[in-house]
């Protein structure tokens, strides 16, 4: 029986690792393929793969498009990916030995683009951790056989949107408690949504059950912060694209001109959609999916 990838389902890791590679100049099939299933895929471990990826395994994914151009008022940066990679332990050392075990395999036919290392904030000992702003993350994740329907497509496979916000944290300590309350559409104090918060606060802009299609997502997300700054790395698994993309577009103000008041102190630093494959004796199937 095909299986959707262990990790993805697995609840509770307090440090991951972001990669996105980009594919090396006459990788061929055969080469990319053989490297591939050569992975060995536990609960620690989630491999997505883009466009270019799909191409030359010449397999054809009938719902699957890289992320849009969205012609919004706020700018939502496209990053155009071949292969995501999400490791996550419960130790930070474990991430980065595995990582270094995994970047020697794939350094054979890819280009490293993005390394973003992401942690559990208040929450190590908890299902949901918290993003830096100090307000729970997670808090309408599916749980259980809910989770597990949101997320896998027929044949085990699913879909992953990844997306860097980086915050302006300064900006956002500025604000009154209320407008901190207003903008996130909860109390920081018990995490309960507010009776009467704004359209524009992120609650309202994404409340899965207000939407013409079903937009259940399983976010994994975890805030990262470096050298450069820091923010949250947006991570959400779907059984369809859609569910994700008519969020998304609601925040940035295309369905009703609202934005998202988490643009006020946030920005989108890149966007990807990945194709993750179904497993089977823990290694990928990279064969042709069948349609929907």
């Amino acid at each position: 029986m095909n299986n959707l990838q262990p990790g993805i389902l697995e609840q509770g890791a307090n440090n991951g690792r972001f990669l996105i590679y980009n594919l090396k100049t006459n990788t061929t099939k055969v080469d990319f393929l053989e490297m591939l299933q050569s992975v060995f895929i536990d609960t620690h471990i989630i491999i997505g793969l883009g466009r270019n990826a799909l191409e030359l395994l010449e397999i054809d994914i009938a719902n699957y498009r890289e992320f849009p151009q969205l012609n919004a008022r706020v700018a939502v940066p496209t990053t155009y990916g071949d292969l995501f990679v999400f490791i996550r332990d419960s130790e930070a050392g474990k991430v980065a030995i595995r990582f270094l075990q995994i970047n020697k395999v794939l350094s054979q036919y890819l280009h490293l683009q993005l390394q973003v290392d992401g942690f559990k904030y208040l929450g190590t000992d908890k299902v949901n951790g918290h993003d830096l702003t100090g307000y729970e993350d997670g808090t309408e994740n599916p749980q259980g056989e809910d989770a597990k329907s949101a997320v896998m497509g027929q044949d085990g496979s699913c879909f992953v949107a990844v997306q860097q916000w980086q915050h302006d944290l300064s900006k956002f300590n500025c604000f009154s408690q209320e407008k901190k309350d207003n903008t996130i559409g909860r109390r920081l104090v018990d995490n309960v949504e507010l009776d009467n918060a704004p359209e524009s606060s992120h609650v309202n802009r994404s409340d899965q059950g207000t939407f013409a299609i079903n937009a259940d997502i399983l976010r994994r997300s975890m805030p990262w912060s470096n050298e450069h700054g820091e923010g949250l790395m947006f991570i959400a698994f779907c059984e369809n694209l859609d569910r994700y993309e008519v969020q998304m577009r609601r925040m940035a103000g295309l369905e009703d001109g609202i934005i998202d008041a988490l643009f006020s102190f946030s920005q989108v630093l890149n966007s990807a959609y990945f194709y993750c494959p179904a497993v089977l004796d823990d290694q990928l199937i990279l064969a042709q999916a069948p349609s929907a």
